[in-house]
């Protein structure tokens, strides 16, 4: 079979219905599976964008929403960015990385909410203590947390993203800097972390908030973490945190795998690029080619649908989305206001105007902005009428 370009919507549409005859999956995958197939197809209605004076016209198929699919989203992944740079204070944040065992990853499979949510607990129990230690801080900082699960071929690798102020608020309402140019002692952080997890894991366990499957030896498990050292990374700070927001506005919206990195379907295989780890020679730059076939392809995909309603990212301490965070303490502290930012985008109009892509929203023939006009129903295309749209027309 020869290669041909695809999309994961495209592989979803051929081969998703096979692979739900051979394997179980559950109702939140089966909707984002939906989701990715019916993506902005009449499956979902529409609406016809047309030039005001009739000079073009445009079917718009609406988009899924679903946050895994790669080819939506983008408008909303742009205002959650925007809001979170109001709340980010202008002072220099490190980036933290902190990696669950992999030991343990068969726990995360089995209980991906109960799992997740234990793990940005312990993340912001250690973070919280260790920096409310005067030996290092003796503040209260900002902490953004975004959970990932997967590495570049979509097999499980369970970790949170960290952006965290370098310093912090005081109890008096001083802004205090960090003791040390790294934040934190990575071993102090790392040994806090791994106890800490355990010693939660273990206790939700025997509570029955965590199911053991019975073909996983949880003590040899539990062990064996124990006894090797976890992959906790903190990164040298960084002037701004704008570089570290975007890159957690990618966990929001497109799920594990982008358009962009599939190269093709071959002999019953999908193909894609992907980052080189470090282990492999790469630099964080450098790509490979790999595949996969399509049902191995699809089930690591599924796996990485979050439970619905999960929150994916979530804010601590000066950064909680509470009315004690303080943060507006912290911005009178260091002198500065709050909304930076300007007016966040109304729709997909005003966001490509914003981003220099104006001739993409209006007329091809006379430059006037396209207007949004009959919407229809799921399963029903636009009436005819709708193609001899006409302001002066709908006016009269």
């Amino acid at each position: 079979m020869g290669q041909m370009a695809i999309t994961l919507q495209k592989v979803f549409q051929d081969h998703f219905a096979s692979f739900t005859r051979r394997y179980r999956i559950s109702a939140d995958m089966a909707r984002a599976a939906w989701c990715v197939k019916h993506c902005r197809t009449a499956e979902l209605g529409g609406h016809v964008n047309s030039c005001p004076e009739g000079h073009y016209h445009s079917i718009a198929y609406n988009s899924c929403g679903h946050r895994s699919c790669p080819q939506c989203g983008w408008l909303d992944k742009e205002k959650w960015l925007q809001n979170t740079r109001r709340r980010l204070l202008p002072v220099p944040h490190h980036h933290l990385v902190f990696t669950v065992a992999s030991e343990l990853t068969v726990l995360w499979q089995h209980n991906r909410a109960a799992f997740s949510n234990l793990l940005f607990s312990v993340v912001k129990e250690a973070l919280m203590e260790l920096l409310s230690d005067p030996k290092y801080l003796g503040a209260r900082p900002g902490v953004l947390a975004a959970l990932h699960t997967w590495n570049q071929t979509l097999r499980p690798h369970v970790h949170l993203h960290c952006v965290v102020t370098a310093g912090g608020l005081d109890r008096r309402g001083n802004w205090l800097q960090p003791k040390k140019s790294c934040l934190l002692p990575r071993k102090v952080l790392m040994i806090k972390f791994r106890g800490k997890f355990l010693a939660a894991l273990r206790a939700a366990v025997l509570r029955g908030n965590i199911d053991v499957p019975e073909s996983f030896d949880f003590q040899d498990a539990m062990r064996r973490a124990a006894g090797k050292p976890w992959n906790v990374k903190i990164h040298a700070a960084y002037r701004h945190a704008d570089g570290v927001a975007t890159y957690l506005a990618g966990y929001l919206k497109s799920g594990p795998i982008k358009n962009a990195r599939l190269l093709a379907l071959s002999d019953g295989e999908v193909i894609f690029r992907y980052r080189l780890p470090s282990q492999a020679g790469g630099d964080g730059k450098r790509q490979g080619v790999t595949r996969l076939p399509i049902e191995t392809f699809l089930g690591r995909w599924l796996q990485h649908v979050p439970p619905r309603r999960f929150q994916s990212v979530r804010g601590y301490g000066l950064y909680c989305a509470n009315q004690h965070s303080r943060l507006s303490e912290a911005r009178e502290a260091l002198g500065v206001s709050g909304d930076a930012e300007g007016a966040l985008p109304g729709d997909w109009q005003e966001w490509l105007e914003s981003r220099g892509f104006s001739e993409a929203c209006c007329c091809p023939t006379c430059g006037r902005r396209l207007v949004s006009h009959h919407t229809f129903k799921s399963g029903r295309g636009p009436p005819l009428e709708a193609f001899r749209f006409k302001i002066s027309t709908v006016a009269a």
